[in-house]
């Protein structure tokens, strides 16, 4: 398709103000043309042959211009929502399977560690690189496309192929993300030069709202799928199999390895269901790069440019800056408390209670149920914030993450499984109020350098998980619970410090800085 770009506004207006020069404007005395008129001499012109039906034809056709331009911007924008919903539908479902489908010698969990892993690295020293190579749209497909060895890697699963698949996710993973950021807050600027009604500020929150509420369908989608196969294929015995005379111990009592013999469950599902899982995926990575190629357009060449003319390593020096604040540092905790969250629910609660306890079909559906209170949660807790403040809701957040710690510590896990879903639900609620609270307090307690906050906010959250997912291979789950229990509270102490100090800085309060 033609591409759009920032160029089309320019010529509408030069255009414009050429026709307006080569009208001929014809003035006289007011009087003048009074007495010709009541003489009859002269006639008035109708509106299609006069200035006025000039002027007239001239708005409307910067009007068509712009109501153009106003279409297929926003055609690009649910483009890449859209395509960013399938692609990750897949990529979010696999994900939550890797520790119940690759659980023998904890295949799952290391290659989640080496997509985390990989990703630190690429967020610190690739993105602008590759950017400035491809261009944002070739950045956006080839990308995407590099996600494909994921799943392709999953038919044969061993360490020498999800390790390297690993890799190569971890390192497209941060190119991808802020092209897209990009080429959605280039979007949202030619929005607004074509929009009358709303300032850059607005056009942005609505246009990354947009974009993110496309995006965040995909942990709903993604585990429906995986969790509708493996019901319909999987036979009862296949759903949750017991080896005889092997003694497997679930939830919290899960361990990897007791004086040399396993006590983990691990009992993968049959890779004929796991296959077609796998082909289904694939084919939305196909659908959402087909998409890409011939749906999105290639952003304005002066946005090109500005992007060739960053600095190479820029990211890195924007995610560095903040270092030396020593109250970037008293908020790490929190910030890695997002990612061992993540940890524990792809990982521990998958695999040592949901498979163990009620099989591996029901891994996608109870992810699912997680997805889905996050979604209903995240909203009203931005509401609250202009009536109760941000640290009451982490505090209820941190609170009832260690409400679920100790019930998964206590309960032995059943058949019941209303229990399953109702601890998901919990770390849904918690994951919403914490991920809106801690940004939006990033965003204002960092007003001039936002890039580097947010930098830093999902560069410690991505060692958060890559923690969590190395503790579930050293560590029995008991021993991760209590990790995470006290981590939580002294996150939860180190940010009310760091609040209070943006409230006396707010006062003007000497010292605070």
């Amino acid at each position: 398709m033609p591409g759009y770009s920032r160029s089309m506004l320019d010529a509408a207006e030069d255009n414009e103000d050429i026709e307006m020069e080569e009208m001929t404007v014809f003035t006289a005395d007011e009087e003048k043309v009074n007495l010709l008129l009541q003489e009859g001499t002269v006639t008035k012109r109708t509106d299609s042959e006069g200035d006025v039906a000039e002027d007239s034809d001239n708005s409307t056709a910067v009007s068509h211009r712009r109501r153009k331009t106003k279409r297929q911007t926003w055609k690009n924008v649910f483009v890449i929502g859209f395509a960013f919903m399938i692609s990750f539908s897949a990529y979010g479902g696999l994900q939550a399977l890797q520790s119940s489908i690759n659980c023998n010698e904890g295949l799952g969990f290391a290659s989640l560690i080496t997509v985390y892993m990989s990703l630190i690295l690429s967020g610190l020293f690739l993105p602008n690189a590759v950017i400035r190579l491809l261009g944002v749209k070739w950045t956006i497909v080839c990308c995407t496309a590099c996600y494909i060895v994921y799943p392709l890697a999953n038919f044969r699963p061993s360490w020498y192929t999800m390790i390297p698949a690993s890799v190569v996710v971890g390192l497209a993973a941060s190119p991808l993300w802020t092209s897209e950021g990009i080429y959605v807050s280039a979007s949202a600027y030619i929005l607004t030069d074509v929009s009358d009604k709303e300032n850059a500020g607005a056009m942005l929150g609505r246009v990354f709202g947009f974009t993110g509420f496309l995006f965040n369908l995909h942990g709903i989608f993604g585990n429906f799928i995986s969790a509708t196969v493996y019901r319909e294929l999987l036979t009862p015995e296949e759903r949750h199999h017991e080896e005889p005379g092997v003694v497997y111990t679930c939830g919290a009592s899960n361990c990897r390895d007791t004086n040399g013999n396993s006590t983990s469950y691990c009992y993968p599902p049959p890779l004929s269901a796991t296959a077609v899982v796998l082909v289904i995926f694939i084919s939305l990575y196909f659908v959402a790069i087909l998409m890409l190629l011939f749906f999105l357009d290639k952003l304005p060449e002066d946005k090109e440019q500005r992007i060739k003319d960053t600095p190479l390593l820029a990211s890195t020096v924007q995610t560095m800056i903040l270092w030396k604040d020593y109250r970037l540092w008293m908020l790490v905790p929190i910030m890695m408390s997002d990612g061992l969250r993540v940890g524990v629910l792809n990982g521990d609660f998958s695999e040592s209670y949901v498979s163990c306890g009620i099989g591996v079909e029901y891994v996608g559906y109870v992810v699912l149920c997680s997805f889905i209170m996050q979604a209903l949660a995240s909203y009203p807790s931005g509401l609250l914030t202009k009536y109760i403040g941000r640290l009451p809701q982490l505090a209820f957040g941190v609170a009832l993450d260690c409400v679920l710690i100790i019930v998964m510590l206590l309960w032995d896990p059943d058949d019941r499984v209303e229990l399953y879903f109702l601890i998901a639900a919990g770390w849904g609620v918690t994951h919403a109020l914490i991920i809106v609270q801690l940004k939006s307090f990033l965003g204002l307690f960092y007003p001039d350098k936002p890039s580097a906050a947010f930098a830093n906010f999902h560069l410690w959250g991505a060692v958060g998980s890559c923690v969590s997912f190395a503790m579930s291979l050293m560590f029995c789950v008991s021993t991760k619970l209590y990790i995470l229990f006290c981590f939580q509270l002294i996150a939860l102490a180190l940010y009310a410090v760091v609040e209070c100090i943006f409230k006396k800085r707010e006062k003007g309060k000497p010292g605070s800085l």
